[in-house]
């Protein structure tokens, strides 16, 4: 019998127009099951094998870029130039801070909404403008608690 978390990402799929394979329905699952998740290519893959899944790393680049194509994962650039992804937001881009030390990506929550009801201020500015404005993305760059507890320091140019 199927999860109805599995019911869930199969129908998402369908409505992104994506074929319902063994390695969508793998990747899909990995961001259902921890909606937070900022993860890297590598660390979607290694998820992925600790899963039992085997998919080819060629075939799962092409997977992430037909889930960001679809709207079901944002993509965003870390420092290092690497890719992350996460699931998407329908409304705005959900904040997140990165470890310039580490790299590491951690969500900032919004409990208060303040945060949402900035990004759609912004929006309606650039509406007003003529513009059409989809998403923000808030990226907060500095050293995370782990990096500052450690006395870690990073040499700047």
């Amino acid at each position: 019998m199927r999860s109805p978390l599995d019911a869930q990402l199969d129908a998402a799929l369908a409505s992104a127009g994506l074929r319902r394979t063994a390695g969508t329905l793998a990747l899909a699952r990995v961001f259902g099951t921890t909606p937070d998740a900022v993860l890297s290519h590598a660390e979607i893959e290694h998820v992925l094998v600790r899963q039992g899944v085997e998919i080819n790393r060629v075939t799962l680049y092409r997977l992430l870029e037909r889930f960001v194509a679809a709207g079901l994962l944002r993509r965003t650039v870390d420092a290092q130039r690497v890719s992350r992804f996460s699931a998407a937001n329908r409304e705005s881009g959900v904040p997140r801070f990165e470890c310039d030390d580490c790299h590491r990506h951690f969500r900032l929550t919004d409990d208060g909404g303040k945060l949402d009801a900035a990004a759609r201020k912004v929006l309606q500015a650039l509406e007003a403008a003529g513009h059409e404005g989809h998403s923000i993305d808030v990226a907060v760059h500095g050293r995370c608690a782990g990096c500052a507890g450690h006395g870690l320091r990073r040499e700047r140019a």
